[in-house]
């Protein structure tokens, strides 16, 4: 609580300034409630049909592909495919910087396709990142040669995970429980303990990073695939639980301009538990359990300073036995799942993920 309260001025400061600092961007319209709500939307299913979405927000379906064009060009909202929770293995990497050196250390890093998302935080280790790989032979390479930092780092730390609990897809909660009914995906789970997504599948998961919602047709023209196969290969990996498509969004101008990141230390018996209940949380953007010091990382995203202290405190009473050895407030996000973040939240472009990358290159 007194580390909240002692750098939540130098926080609120900092956020200001750099919002000031874009006064180009600025210019461009501000997403309303009507954006919100189509963005909720995508959030649930983002590769809804306009006409599917305009059954739960009060427009047209044109009106609303209109919306997201101006919402994707201004760099305020955004679609892409992602790995599941269950079949993104990798590791978070905590990087002490020399002094000054936490932008320049960040931005290196976010030119990775692998590395899929970069922020610069508060505390000792003053950069973090998420790295994507498809087996552990080749984390293990990636962390051990690929990923060789040395300008500017004085020390790395790396934290593994097989599996994350949650936190690829989240939402903004606007819809009722019957417009979402409108427009969820319905489809039969398949079964399978074993991921089904592999090598072969890289060049549609590319094609889908640069923008989640491209139709069938246009990835047959880039692929050189039928429609019909791409279709279906996506449902599939829908069906298996391998991939997910995700809406993601500016996202201090849509409310949401507060991160942090938590090391959480509890009893082995109640590592599944509290993974699996706090991946479920809405605050929630990453939720793993890891092979170091601290055995779960928690990235929390919420709308304000308080509302960040409200989750500590359910932690502390839904958890007692959880140990949080270090919390940190993410001052500058660089880089989230593929997209390069400008100072106010904005995309600025798009490095498609690649969880394939040190295999290719």
């Amino acid at each position: 609580m007194k580390l909240l309260n002692k750098i939540a001025l130098n926080y609120e400061t900092s956020r200001k300034f750099s919002l000031m600092k874009l006064p180009g961007t600025l210019s461009s319209p501000l997403p309303d409630e009507v954006d919100s709500e189509l963005v909720d939307a995508l959030q649930i299913n983002s590769r809804a049909s306009w006409a599917t979405v305009a059954q739960a927000v009060d427009s047209s379906a044109l009106t609303l592909s209109r919306r997201w064009q101006k919402l994707v060009e201004n760099g305020l909202a955004w679609s892409t495919i992602a790995l599941s929770p269950q079949s993104s293995l990798g590791a978070l990497v905590e990087v002490r910087c020399s002094p000054f050196q936490e932008l320049a250390v960040a931005h290196r890093l976010a030119q990775r396709p692998d590395v899929i998302t970069v922020g610069v935080t508060t505390g000792d280790f003053q950069v973090y990142c998420i790295v994507l790989a498809p087996d552990t032979a080749s984390i293990s390479h990636t962390l051990l040669h690929d990923l060789a930092l040395e300008q500017g780092v004085l020390r790395v730390r790396n934290n593994v995970f097989g599996s994350m609990f949650g936190g690829v897809v989240w939402r903004q909660g606007i819809m009722s429980a019957r417009q979402t009914d409108l427009v969820k995906l319905a489809m039969d789970p398949l079964r399978s303990a074993v991921p089904q997504i592999n090598l072969r599948d890289r060049p549609l998961f590319l094609a889908l990073g640069k923008d989640g919602r491209r139709s069938y047709e246009e990835l047959s023209d880039e692929l050189g695939i039928s429609a019909y196969s791409i279709r279906r290969r996506i449902n599939f990996l829908l069906r298996s639980a391998d991939i997910a498509f995700r809406c993601d969004v500016a996202r201090p101008l849509f409310g949401f301009p507060t991160s942090a990141l938590l090391l959480v230390d509890l009893p082995d018996s109640e590592v599944q538990p509290f993974g699996k209940a706090v991946g479920k949380w809405t605050e929630t953007r990453f939720c793993a359990s890891v092979a170091s010091a601290s055995n779960v990382i928690v990235i929390f995203g919420t709308k304000s300073l308080n509302h960040l202290e409200q989750l500590f405190i359910r932690l502390e009473e839904d958890f007692p036995s959880a140990q949080i050895n270090d919390r940190r407030l993410v001052l500058r996000p660089v880089k989230l799942y593929g997209r390069l973040i400008e100072e106010d939240g904005r995309a600025a472009s798009v490095i498609p993920v690649d969880p394939w990358y040190s295999q290719c290159s």
